[in-house]
């Protein structure tokens, strides 16, 4: 697996240094989100939408490198 630094790269070379940054934010609030709601869920008897504690930006990262690097 690749670091946080050699995906960040990998997407900066592909989209550019803005649309890398706004896609990247966009995913670390969407990780933020899905785990929010989840936890409220949780509350009502779904534990298994919940994450625990986790790292929302690599998560972000690894998500963003997957779809930019969809082409290759």
């Amino acid at each position: 697996m690749k670091t946080d630094a050699e995906m960040m790269k990998d997407i900066v070379t592909r989209v550019g240094d803005v649309q890398a940054r706004q896609m990247v934010l966009s995913a670390y609030n969407t990780e933020l989100l899905s785990n929010r709601l989840g936890r409220l869920e949780q509350k009502t008897g779904a534990p298994h939408l919940s994450k625990g504690k986790a790292n929302f930006m690599q998560m972000a990262l690894v998500r963003v490198h997957e779809v930019v690097m969809l082409g290759e």
